[in-house]
């Protein structure tokens, strides 16, 4: 995020201080004593860097998380403050990170990346150092440093880059170990901790000292036991006129063996499962009772965003080569026919590059004229044309399903990472997400469906649940077919895809056909081998995705008999719900609904054995209902399949439940139908 955007809050504190000599001369002593580096204090029985145990290295699994792929042995942060050069202090950040390598699949943990923001050198990394740790073929420790050409700058997008280490010598049960040292040019951010990760973690622990005129709000997000120290204390600084006192609180955060958070199906973000520390400058304390409080409402953010060049003002801005857009678009009175034409226009001659932000740094005259940027530079470019051609529109924030949940009690813009258009017709609010080429104008765009968004209109702005009820992942599959004498079955299919089952798959016929009939026709159905695939409507969005597909399949027998299944091409191939337990709620973000058609013919002198049974299946709570309906006549069977879901979401605590009638639905699925030579 831009320096300018960081500091919404601390210049008005320092506007108070430079106002009130009194307050001036408390403060003081403390602003001197930032010029002293805080030294980091080493953690209480943890090896030192540089030193390892040789147990360490023995180890082949993880006693409290058996089966991973690797174990954080040592995570570990230390936050303080310094004077700085562009505003008064920076905030230092000291990370160390020592992690054991137990398996092929765990090998990714030694390559690390470090994102940091580089644009005016808003945050440096400086101090790095990283060895890796093996034993030798007699049993003794080996130690080895990373190299300088394995340590180097990647540039990510215009305001941001990643440091890149890389440990040659890893290998399965090598230790790498690395420690740097972030220093921002922001008094007002301290760093969030994250206590765990996808892999185990034996030990991990955050470490600040903040002056005692800074006080933070910290949101936990803590279930197993975390240990605190806390100790207040009273330092000496040498200032021109001799010494002078300052209290410094100095606080330790401890968490211990935490099973890894490993990405299980329709989880959401990992990030929101992930035990944390989150903090917030919120006031000034200068001590006898004099606070300043620097927490803002979203009123506060709404005034400030439509302030900002590349964000607000760009929406005030003129872009004279869309007159004859805006022009087409007064032609007619119908807001819906005004919408999608400039959304249509938008998504189909502007290019994404990738990079999603809130902000327009481009802007929208220079995006129009290149046809590329970020979602903010396209999305902000959308809600100008929508407010010009006379629409209700403004920007609506948002955390994509990806990036993690958001909190509205906590007016904080670094919980965003990307802007919309939100339009307004009547009592309806359409979300328009011109970066995605694929979905229609009435469809909520998938990354954001199920989740919150902030309005950023009037004075408070408006948040909003955004639930789509008017479409789900929808899917029909209604196969012909006919079973010859020599037991291979032939025939057609026709796979309508709708809403977001048709976005899922145009997106991917669009960019990588070959791909789509890879993971759509001949991994979910190898025995079936496709003659042909003609798919229509991929770019129309008032229609399904029409998939019409010819095959033949071999039948496996065995003697007089011959089995075949009759769940073929409707999405339907894989039960991805086997795990035991669960970590994470089951969030599909849409309703679904599924309809499996059949009609199969079977050979002269055939007959079919006892039919799998009629079923209708029902979750505890009603909210899935799954039916199966099989009726034969003389060498003719019917098949309808039905499964709806009348939830879009499902409580981690409700999993059992869940997983049982998953299992079940899944073996009715898969049951054969048997038919006997006569």
């Amino acid at each position: 995020m831009n320096k300018n955007h960081n500091n919404i809050n601390i210049i008005t504190a320092f506007y108070y201080i430079s106002q009130n000599y009194s307050l001036m001369r408390r403060i003081i002593p403390v602003i001197l004593f930032f010029v002293m580096t805080i030294p980091a204090v080493a953690q209480k029985g943890q090896p030192a860097f540089g030193k390892v145990d040789k147990a360490d290295l023995e180890l082949t699994d993880c006693d409290f998380d058996k089966g991973a792929e690797a174990e954080t042995l040592i995570a570990w942060g230390n936050i303080f403050y310094r004077r700085g050069k562009v505003e008064l202090f920076n905030t230092v950040f000291e990370n160390r990170v020592r992690v054991k390598i137990l398996k092929e699949s765990g090998l990714s943990y030694a390559n690390v990346s470090i994102p940091y923001f580089d644009e005016n050198n808003e945050e440096q990394i400086q101090k790095i150092s990283a060895y890796t740790y093996n034993l030798d073929g007699s049993g003794n420790v080996k130690v080895t440093e990373v190299g300088k050409s394995s340590i180097y700058s990647k540039r990510l997008d215009r305001q941001h880059s990643a440091m890149i280490i890389a440990f040659p010598e890893a290998k399965v049960g090598s230790i790498v170990e690395y420690k740097y040292t972030m220093e921002r040019q922001t008094m007002r951010q301290i760093k969030n901790w994250y206590f765990q990760s996808q892999i185990p973690t034996r030990y991990s622990e955050y470490q600040l000292n903040i002056p005692a005129v800074f006080h933070f709000t910290v949101q936990p997000s803590v279930v197993d036991h975390m240990d605190t120290r806390e100790d207040v204390t009273v330092e000496n600084i040498a200032i021109n006129e001799g010494m002078a006192e300052a209290k410094m609180l100095k606080k330790n955060y401890i968490m211990q063996n935490l099973r890894g958070i490993r990405n299980e199906p329709f989880m959401g973000s990992a990030k929101d499962y992930l035990q944390r520390l989150e903090f917030q400058l919120s006031q000034l304390d200068y001590g006898d009772g004099q606070l300043v409080n620097l927490q803002k409402t979203w009123g506060d953010v709404v005034a400030t965003l439509m302030k900002y060049d590349d964000f607000g003002l760009q929406l005030e801005k003129r872009v004279p080569e869309s007159e004859a857009l805006i022009a087409e678009s007064e032609r007619t009175f119908d807001q819906e026919a005004k919408i999608r034409l400039i959304y249509n226009y938008v998504k189909k001659n502007m290019t994404w590059n990738e990079d999603e932000s809130i902000y327009a740094y481009n802007g929208i005259n220079k995006t129009w004229k290149d046809r590329v940027g970020s979602s903010g530079d396209i999305n902000l470019l959308l809600v100008n044309l929508l407010k010009r051609a006379g629409l209700f529109a403004n920007p609506i924030l948002f955390s994509t399903r990806e990036n993690g949940l958001v909190n509205s009690f906590y007016p904080f813009l670094n919980q965003f990472n990307t802007v919309m258009a939100c339009v307004q017709v009547k009592d309806k609010n359409y979300i328009l997400d011109a970066t995605d080429r694929i979905s229609g104008f009435r469809l909520v765009p998938e990354s954001v469906v199920n989740t919150k968004g902030f309005i950023v209109k009037g004075e408070k702005g408006e948040w909003i649940d955004v639930i789509d009820v008017d479409h789900k992942f929808r899917m029909m599959a209604a196969v012909q077919a006919t079973i010859d004498n020599a037991g291979v079955m032939k025939g057609n299919c026709l796979v309508n895809s709708f809403d977001y089952a048709k976005r899922e798959r145009s997106e991917l016929w669009l960019k990588d056909k070959e791909k789509y009939k890879e993971s759509f026709l001949f991994k979910p159905y190898p025995a079936a081998n496709i003659e042909s695939v003609i798919v229509n409507n991929a770019e129309v969005d008032s229609l399904p995705l029409e998939q019409k597909i010819q095959f033949n399949a071999p039948l496996d027998n065995s003697g007089d008999y011959r089995y075949f299944k009759i769940n073929l091409f409707s999405g339907l191939d894989k039960n991805v719900f086997i795990a035991e337990d669960r970590v994470a709620d089951v969030d599909f973000g849409y309703l679904q609904s599924y309809s499996i058609y059949g009609s199969y013919s079977i050979p002269e002198g055939y007959g079919f054995e006892p039919l799998p049974e009629n079923i209708s299946m029902v979750m505890p709570d009603k909210s899935i209902a799954f039916s199966r309906q099989l009726q034969a006549e003389a060498n003719l069977l019917n098949v309808r399949i039905t499964l709806e879901f009348k939830n879009t979401f499902y409580a981690a605590a409700d999993y059992p439940d869940f997983k049982e009638f998953y299992k079940k639905m899944f073996d009715k699925l898969n049951e054969q139908v048997v038919i006997k030579k006569k």
